[in-house]
């Protein structure tokens, strides 16, 4: 019997703990529009460093260039939408340029310092196998 009420009541402090968080609400402190940012913005890395490494893929001979352009256009696609629902999160306008920018900057940050070629997310250049 005395088993059956300290089960009971440990299934009641148990109930309690996990209803806490509902009983509370929503977090004050996170910003909704900020979360929605940040993912879109992940979008948007993910989909510009994809466009890098097709690119990279292409000049190395892996990727045909057909494939590569309907790559393109996908990962192209992707990062312009993620752009404009940040400028729409944003109320501030972006220019096409900027996606432009982006993708050159991350170009150069690939870019092997040996040969100039665009070395995989490991840090190794196809080219010339540099490794950072």
């Amino acid at each position: 019997m005395t088993e059956e009420i300290v089960v009971a009541v440990l299934a009641l402090a148990l109930a309690y703990y996990v209803a806490a968080p509902l009983r509370r609400g929503p977090r004050a402190d996170v910003d909704r529009r900020s979360v929605l940012q940040d993912e879109a913005e992940q979008r948007k890395r993910t989909a510009l460093g994809a466009i890098v490494d097709i690119e990279g893929e292409r000049a190395v001979g892996k990727l045909s260039e057909r494939d590569f352009e309907a790559l393109r256009r996908e990962y192209e696609a992707e990062a312009l939408a993620a752009l404009r629902e940040l400028d729409a999160l944003r109320s501030s306008p972006r220019d096409d340029d900027e996606l432009e920018d982006e993708i050159a900057a991350l170009r150069a940050e690939m870019a092997c310092p040996a040969c100039g070629g665009i070395r995989t997310p490991e840090g190794v250049c196809p080219r010339c196998s540099a490794d950072r």
